[in-house]
């Protein structure tokens, strides 16, 4: 397998991830839709940053993958705020004590816009 043939195979990981977020998003399903979009933004952030620079990093923060990305490139990804947002739910859906709040409709809605901004911010940076 080619080196972009695996960074394809990151990417195509993250844009499924975001449609699985889509499908619950829809169906109501709010707090597994935000863990998928988080999953999604972290696979296309490292499939980017595999590409960019041939390191993968072993970490689930967005804003540390991102920072390392902008290293490399002027990719036009969501605003650190927003990634900080969305790295969040990485433990707040795995842990039922992590989070005493329901996920609502309009946290799924953000969640996947702000997915959706990174994969295709990704997909444009590889198409480079």
């Amino acid at each position: 397998m080619t080196s972009r043939e695996f960074v394809r195979k990151w990417v195509e990981k993250a844009e499924e991830n975001l449609r699985a977020a889509e499908v619950l998003a829809e169906r109501g399903m709010y707090a597994a839709a935000c863990f998928h979009v988080q999953q999604a933004a972290e696979m296309a952030l490292k499939g980017l940053l595999i590409n960019l620079a041939g390191i993968q990093p072993l970490t689930h923060s967005l804003v540390e993958i991102a920072e390392k990305v902008m290293e490399y490139s002027t990719a036009r990804l969501p605003d650190v705020n927003e990634l900080r947002w969305l790295q969040e739910h990485y433990l707040q859906i795995r842990y039922p004590n992590a989070r005493l709040s329901k996920y609502v409709a309009e946290e799924a809605e953000r969640a996947v816009r702000i997915a959706a901004e990174v994969v295709k911010a990704v997909n444009e940076e590889i198409r480079r």
